[in-house]
């Protein structure tokens, strides 16, 4: 089970960079961006636990998609110690862009499947993936 994860996890990734790297994106950058479209702000911690990014290596990555005009740190009313990260207009547009170009590559890594299997499969990958979430978050 393990290895056959990690091959279909090689695949998706080698496809999705082949469409991210033109638009100055990595894996990572476009979680971020795309989790902030579902979430809208999130400090940096709960960014970095939601996807599962070492906390260190999220505030480079911030740094970075700052730089590009892509996020902004806001102060956070509630906890004046924490930043909300927000996307900026440049973020958001660049996030759907992104999500257009990745949509063709997911069509491609799936094509050996049907639409009913296509569903289940990603069905079945949330439901692993949100409880292994919860487990990290409560571990916390």
């Amino acid at each position: 089970m393990g290895q056959l994860l990690f091959v279909a996890a090689q695949a998706a990734q080698t496809l999705a960079i082949e469409r991210l790297e033109p638009l100055g994106l990595t894996p990572r950058a476009w979680g971020v961006l795309s989790t902030l479209v579902e979430s809208g702000p999130l400090t940096q911690i709960d960014l970095a636990t939601t996807l599962s990014i070492d906390r260190t290596a999220m505030v480079y990555l911030l740094d970075e998609l700052e730089a590009e005009g892509l996020v902004e740190r806001v102060r956070n009313p509630d906890d004046r110690r924490s930043f909300l990260i927000h996307l900026t207009a440049g973020g958001r547009r660049t996030q759907k862009t992104a999500a257009a170009e990745l949509a063709g590559q997911t069509e491609k890594l799936l094509e050996p499947l049907a639409a009913g299997e296509r569903r289940h499969l990603v069905e079945l990958l949330g439901k692993v993936t949100r409880r292994w979430q919860e487990r990290e978050a409560s571990e916390r």
